[in-house]
């Protein structure tokens, strides 16, 4: 640290004091339980968040990761996979 107090690790690429909201780890994805083994996914379009709309199937696996929003669906204990 220099003797001015200032220390190059404490700040943004412009200089200003970084908060202490950007040294926190980034928030765990959302993690959705679905009665369905197909499911459409287009982010958080609520909050302006959203992607192109994708259809995930679950019936390999009981579960599947959106390749855009990192949101987890799984599918519910005893949940049917198929036709009727």
């Amino acid at each position: 640290m220099a003797a001015n107090g200032y220390h190059p690790a404490n700040t943004s690429v412009n200089g200003a004091p970084m908060s202490s909201a950007s040294t926190q780890p980034a928030a765990a994805f959302e993690t959705v339980t679905v009665s369905a083994a197909k499911v459409a996914c287009d982010g958080d379009v609520a909050t302006g968040l959203g992607h192109p709309r994708v259809f995930l199937d679950l019936t390999a696996e009981g579960k599947i990761v959106c390749p855009y929003c990192s949101r987890t669906y799984v599918l519910a204990e005893g949940a049917k996979i198929g036709h009727h």
